[in-house]
């Protein structure tokens, strides 16, 4: 055009610009329907565009230069109806893809005015790519055009089934030595190991881009740049393969997409077969990694389908369907505004029902995906830096990646409220608003739900104190027991030696305590010999006492229940080892673990109803009679911990189930049940229900994030 009012200010162009001289057409694909398409190529910045028959014959007559004889030669020699809307149109396409050649003053200013609408200070630039960058190093094409007729033999038919003959033998030979297979991962630890694995994942990454390449120049393609791309501050390496769009033939794109999969897969056949084979050391353990660490990440990360991985692009190219991700994107938000809101605006583009139902649900997976790892990424950024920098970056994810992605879209619907009429699709949604406004706003949610456990009121439960040789047990389960009566009686021979051992030394320092005036030598030992009877005494009291302790009574009047079982006279038993629990049967307690978020809403006072665990057993209602003022720094019921099958998350410190400590902070919590309730004669585990102050969603949030801002300010 010879102006940019041409398209734009009111008045018929005059003239046509024309085409950029360096632009190339190629032959694109046929569409589903069998229509013809053209590829056409920006070298100036590696861009590709697909056009159809329509734009075809309108780029075929773009010399003459005017849009009404554009049109009518088209309608003469061909059977589109073309008018000069559709020749503006593309004209439009043309100039807004900077595809025209750039003539007089008014384009001119156009093209400043997109580069400085483009252009970033370095700080913004930074801002924006520090998670995303990327660094070409090598200009290869030379390189691959020397080194193609050396690796061309591996694009042979015998070359990808001597790889699938690898594969199988290689499994099966690590099957036959798993154990021994395994066992090679241990060296990666050491620093050695460390190095050793970089080197070999770095030429695995190496090989997987050279598949790339090489495949893309065995068809033809230019390849522009390989370099590293540092993602979230991890280097990776790329090749840029982006002129496989100008191939007609989407085999051969998919082939050039899934090269570097196929190169890592083979390198990992080969290792496995490989390991079978060679002696303990460094080669071996490079062997191992590439055989395990190549099949995880090919299929973990490159095979990915919602990042623009080579999985991406092999989906993109499977389906047909370039720029997938935007395609579907634009087609999902329409299709959410028509579901809000029922505009009755016309589908982006028109697709088959089953290919519009995959690209939407591809779109709302990608949405998903890309949510949780962005929340993730942001995580990341605040543990990998020192706090002040981790906040800022942090907040600059959630807002850059997440907040201004929704914000723009709640902006599109503002800018079309003045379309939305009341329907059944508007109604929908206003009821659908509301029901999540009174979700989040109205205290709608009162109960305090709790791990909690039935159990004697008064309960003693009865060690072992030292490790001892049982000589008796005195009692039963279900048998009522007085205060102080004998249930069990230990022996210790150590003990029994101790203490003869004591009251010897007692005997001796006595005899000359009394005789010591018969000898001048034990006049002068006076004092040390009293200081050494009062010892031995003491001595000779305290195993006493340890072994009165071996005779284990009953500490209250009740009934035994839980009996260790078996106990066998005879048989030695370690220290604290259970024996049995006494409980008063009179009267039953509830006791629960309550977690921190929730403690403010209850008090003394709150009501509570317990459901047990066991569906044969009724409900019990009762009221908190106390609440401890600090968090339990041990779980003392181990009924309830997580590790046993409780709700109560625990870590077992160490690893003998007798030190549960709370993942979460946890107040104990009594409850009285309402009637007179006699004990039960073991623990009923279950779930109570506290009726605690009413709290909103939006409440019980803020005051969670409120905590969380205050745990972490500390710099």
């Amino acid at each position: 055009m010879t102006a940019a009012v041409g398209l734009g200010g009111g008045q018929q162009p005059a003239r046509l610009l024309p085409l950029r001289e360096e632009l190339t057409l190629h032959a694109g694909p046929r569409t589903r329907d069998g229509a013809p398409t053209w590829t056409l190529h920006d070298p100036a910045n590696n861009r590709f565009f697909r056009i159809g028959w329509l734009e075809f014959e309108i780029l075929s007559r773009w010399d003459s230069g005017d849009m009404e004889a554009i049109a009518a030669d088209v309608r003469r020699r061909t059977t589109l109806d073309v008018s000069v809307d559709h020749v503006e149109t593309v004209a439009r396409f043309l100039m807004a893809s900077n595809l025209l050649q750039a003539r007089g003053e008014p384009a001119i200013e156009r093209l400043l005015r997109q580069a400085a609408s483009v252009r970033t200070g370095p700080a913004k630039w930074l801002l924006k790519n520090y998670l995303f960058v990327r660094i070409p190093l090598v200009r290869p094409d030379r390189f691959l055009k020397w080194a193609f007729p050396l690796v061309a033999w591996m694009f042979t038919r015998g070359f990808v089934a001597a790889a699938v003959m690898a594969a199988l033998i290689g499994g099966y030979l690590v099957l036959r030595q798993w154990d021994a297979f395994l066992g090679t991962f241990p060296h990666f630890f050491s620093l050695e190991g460390a190095i050793l694995a970089g080197v070999a994942l770095t030429g695995a990454k190496i090989l997987h881009e050279l598949g790339h390449a090489f495949t893309a120049h065995r068809f033809g393609c230019r390849v522009p740049t390989m370099g590293v791309a540092f993602l979230v501050l991890w280097p990776v390496l790329y090749t840029d393969t982006s002129e496989a769009w100008k191939l007609p033939s989407r085999h051969r794109r998919l082939a050039i997409g899934a090269a570097g999969m196929a190169a890592e897969l083979a390198l990992a056949a080969a290792a496995t077969l490989a390991w079978s084979f060679l002696p303990d050391g460094p080669v071996r353990s490079a062997a191992f990694l590439l055989a395990t660490s190549t099949w995880l990440l090919t299929l973990a990360i490159n095979l990915n389908p919602f990042m623009r991985f080579d999985g991406y692009y092999l989906l993109s190219d499977y389906m047909d369907i370039p720029n997938l991700q935007d395609r579907s994107f634009a087609l999902a938000r329409w299709r959410l505004r028509e579901m809000l809101f029922g505009l009755g605006d016309p589908a982006p583009e028109r697709w088959p029902r089953h290919t519009r139902r995959v690209l939407l649900a591809y779109a709302y997976c990608t949405w998903i995906y890309r949510f949780f790892l962005f929340l993730g990424i942001a995580l990341l950024v605040y543990h990998l830096f020192f706090k002040l920098l981790g906040i800022f970056l942090m907040v600059v994810e959630l807002v850059w990646f997440i907040a201004r992605p929704i914000w723009g879209e709640l902006k599109e619907w503002g800018m079309r409220r003045d379309r939305v009429r009341l329907n059944r699709h508007s109604l929908a949604t206003l009821a659908a608003l509301g029901c999540v406004v009174a979700l989040v706003l109205v205290p709608w949610r009162s109960a305090v739900p709790a791990s909690a456990i039935l159990r004697a009121e008064q309960q003693m439960k009865l060690f072992i104190p030292r490790a001892a040789r049982l000589e008796e047990v005195r009692v039963r389960p279900g048998q009522v027991v007085a205060a102080g009566e004998v249930l069990f009686t230990f022996r210790s021979p150590d003990l029994e030696h101790d203490l003869a051992q004591a009251e010897r030394r007692a005997e001796l320092s006595r005899w000359q305590v009394q005789f010591q005036g018969m000898s001048r030598d034990l006049l002068e030992r006076n004092q040390v010999s009293w200081r050494e009877l009062e010892g031995a005494l003491a001595q000779a009291a305290g195993y006493r006492s340890e072994l009165a302790r071996l005779q284990v009574t009953a500490p209250m009047a009740g009934r035994v229940v839980e009996l260790a079982d078996p106990l066998r006279p005879g048989e030695w038993l370690t220290a604290n080892t259970p024996l049995a629990t006494v409980i008063d049967p009179s009267s039953a307690i509830l006791e629960a673990y309550v977690a921190e978020a929730d403690l403010a809403r209850i008090s003394v006072g709150t009501p509570g109803v317990f459901h047990p665990d066991d569906l044969g057993r009724p409900s019990v209602s009762g009221t908190v009679v106390a609440i401890d003022d600090g968090s339990s720094r041990a779980l003392p019921e181990p009924v309830l911990a997580s590790i046993h099958g409780g709700d109560v998350a625990v870590r077992d410190v160490r690893g003998a189930g007798d030190s549960l400590i709370p993942e979460s902070p946890v107040y104990r919590v009594l409850i009285r049940p309402d009637a007179g309730l006699s004990a039960p004669d073991r623990v009923v585990r279950g779930r109570i229900l506290l009726q605690g102050e009413r709290e909103s969603v939006i409440a019980r949030t803020w005051r969670f994030a409120v905590g969380v801002l205050i745990r972490e300010s500390g710099f």
